[in-house]
């Protein structure tokens, strides 16, 4: 790739972690830590869009800039930098979040719902083993301020949630997970083929590039976005030139201007520094 400088017009970068801004190891890359810090000194500004919680993201973001806006649990809620305040929340209504949990509960999957403050666990004997590691991790990084283990929807709190979230590495349960949900009319995304994602009502990472774009004063044209999976439709669409990487989905790919290298060769950074600040990028 060669540097064009044909984005230059950029004035806000929109960014999925996982798959996208993150490389091998869960480690972000060099190249996109050095492409992030020149766009923020020549006035771009940043933001992490991701489906994990405010305070996974607190950390990438404070290594990248001061100014990085964090939208977190799928663009549910928004922060104007790590030390910042909360200037959006899309939370769910109490019946709708009810209706969800009863459908995840019937499946028998493992899930999740995020509030600001606790994360409520349900049928947690179906956990897998990768996501039984990083729930631990969580709680040990202080990414999660605690949990609670409802034995079923009665017992589940319906105020201020974010994010329900199902986990399996079984894809027929998946499948069904997904089937139950279109079937009670549900909308859905993932974020890896093991999970299955649910929101508010109009909520979705594109909903809150767009309120951000109002909030900034920042014109779609001039709002560039990476991603890597179906829960990055939406961000993809709310932005002029959407990228999506080497190792995306092919829905993703098919609302891409750009097809940028892998995720894990630092194709965030490259493409920042050859078509937005038209620097040559290392080999």
């Amino acid at each position: 790739m060669n540097a064009k400088n044909d984005f230059k017009n950029i004035k806000l970068i929109c960014m999925d972690m996982d798959g996208t801004l993150v490389g091998a190891g869960g480690v972000i890359p060099d190249i996109n830590i050095f492409a992030l810090k020149q766009a923020a000194a020549r006035g771009i500004r940043l933001a992490l869009v991701s489906g994990r919680n405010f305070r996974f993201l607190m950390k990438s973001a404070a290594d990248i800039d001061p100014g990085v806006i964090i939208v977190s649990a799928n663009g549910a809620r928004i922060d104007e930098c790590a030390g910042g305040k909360c200037i959006y929340e899309g939370v769910f209504d109490p019946v709708f979040a009810r209706e969800v949990c009863e459908a995840l509960c019937n499946t028998g999957v493992y899930f999740e719902l995020y509030t600001a403050e606790m994360n409520y666990v349900f049928n947690r004997e179906r956990i897998s083993k990768i996501h039984k590691h990083s729930l631990e991790m969580y709680i040990k990084n202080r990414q999660i301020l605690g949990l609670r283990f409802p034995k079923g929807p009665d017992e589940a709190e319906y105020e201020g949630i974010y994010k329900f979230v199902a986990f399996s590495d079984d894809p027929t349960l998946i499948q069904t997970v997904k089937d139950t949900l279109d079937a009670g009319h549900i909308h859905h995304v993932s974020s890896w083929w093991d999970n299955v994602e649910v929101m508010a009502r109009g909520v979705d990472k594109g909903s809150a590039v767009r309120f951000l774009a109002k909030y900034l004063g920042i014109d779609k044209d001039d709002i560039m976005a990476f991603g890597d999976q179906t829960n990055d439709i939406s961000l993809l669409q709310a932005a002029g030139c959407p990228v999506a990487m080497g190792n995306s989905v092919d829905e993703l790919k098919a609302v891409a201007r750009i097809i940028a290298p892998h995720h894990t060769q630092g194709g965030v950074g490259r493409v920042i520094l050859e078509r937005v600040l038209g620097m040559e990028a290392p080999a």
